[in-house]
């Protein structure tokens, strides 16, 4: 089912925590709402969800304009961070919990005990834990927990399933893996899903689309490929990558981006002035005739960051660790251009 929010807007008092955003949430794909803590997206998806009331603005579901429906008249399903199992139950009640009160649209009356046992056995498949429905939460990893979670919101097949940082109480590890999990589980239920992070490498690694927020205010819808490659703003090109982009403040004229002490960095645009100029840390390459000085060399694997000044400002930068370098050592640098940009210095809009 698509969801779109049109104006919506959220005040607490005389904070504006959601400020006229308006999305589009395609049917069927799992769009992250992606931003700082403080940024509006769980408040959005909690006025999606029916939990926080919309100040302006409508919510639509399909054809419904569902702004003052009640939560339970949404069909959604909501998993937060926290897991809010019931301890005492087994897994299966767990999951079969939302379905005691349902109806079953095919007979009007209320599921039967059978048919619930075959929808949780048939969630229970999907999310793969259909070995363990018989044990109780306590004797779970976090990682099955979250698994249960997910079952119960999607065994009563919503229309849109909800996640609110679901990942954050995981370790490293388990993230890695619930994160590939959850994609998998969304592209074989094909529910139209929400998925609130404050993560962008795990935002970009399962959505199909990204609503990057700042202040309440959406900066920028995409892909995850487009918004990487593509930033509309300083903000956007900050906050997408790690390690993050670097920043010098530039005079753009006649094929170069020109420092404050003199420094040519090469550059061909049209524009011409002054700029604040984005530099990827993919973007530098051994062997070219920027010369500069490594402050720092860390090792990633195949990858090692360093960091060289560029007049007054720090810069990191990506190398391949064949090439090998130590802190203190002198080498030339060529810039990639194709992954630098220019921001207006007061706007920060792309340039």
């Amino acid at each position: 089912m698509e969801v779109r929010v049109n104006n919506l807007t959220k005040r607490f008092g005389k904070t504006t925590a959601v400020d006229q955003i308006n999305i589009t949430f395609q049917d069927g794909k799992l769009t992250g709402l992606l931003g700082p803590s403080g940024c509006g997206k769980s408040t959005t998806l909690y006025m999606i969800a029916g939990l926080e009331s919309a100040t302006e603005g409508q919510i639509i579901f399909g054809d419904q304009d569902v702004t003052t429906w009640m939560p339970e008249k949404r069909n959604i399903g909501l998993v937060f961070q926290n897991y809010a199992l019931y301890p005492h139950m087994t897994l299966r009640e767990n999951i079969a919990f939302p379905l005691s009160n349902m109806k079953d649209p095919e007979t009007g009356k209320k599921y039967t005990r059978q048919k619930r046992n075959e929808m949780v056995e048939e969630i229970a498949k999907l999310v793969q834990i259909e070995n363990m429905l018989d044990r109780k939460p306590g004797q779970l990893s976090g990682g099955q927990q979250q698994r249960v979670a997910i079952a119960r919101a999607l065994v009563k097949k919503p229309d849109v399933l909800l996640l609110d940082e679901p990942l954050s109480n995981l370790d490293a590890r388990l993230r890695m893996e619930m994160r590939t999990e959850i994609r998998r589980i969304q592209q074989e239920s094909k529910v139209t899903t929400i998925f609130v992070t404050h993560d962008q490498e795990e935002a970009m690694s399962i959505t199909d689309e990204i609503v990057l927020m700042k202040h309440g205010v959406v900066q920028q819808i995409a892909d995850p490929h487009e918004m990487y490659l593509n930033p509309s703003n300083d903000f956007v090109a900050s906050f997408m990558g790690n390690p993050p982009i670097s920043y010098v403040d530039v005079q753009v004229k006649d094929g170069f981006a020109v420092l404050d002490n003199g420094m040519k960095l090469p550059y061909h645009t049209d524009y011409c002035g002054a700029a604040k100029m984005g530099i990827r840390p993919e973007a530098w390459a051994v062997g070219g005739d920027i010369g500069v000085k490594l402050t720092d060399v860390e090792m990633r694997g195949q990858d090692q960051v360093v960091s060289f000044a560029l007049g007054k400002n720090r810069i990191r930068a990506i190398l391949n660790a064949e090439e090998y370098v130590r802190s203190g050592q002198e080498i030339g640098l060529r810039l990639l251009e194709k992954r630098c940009y220019l921001f207006h210095p007061e706007t920060g809009v792309r340039l």
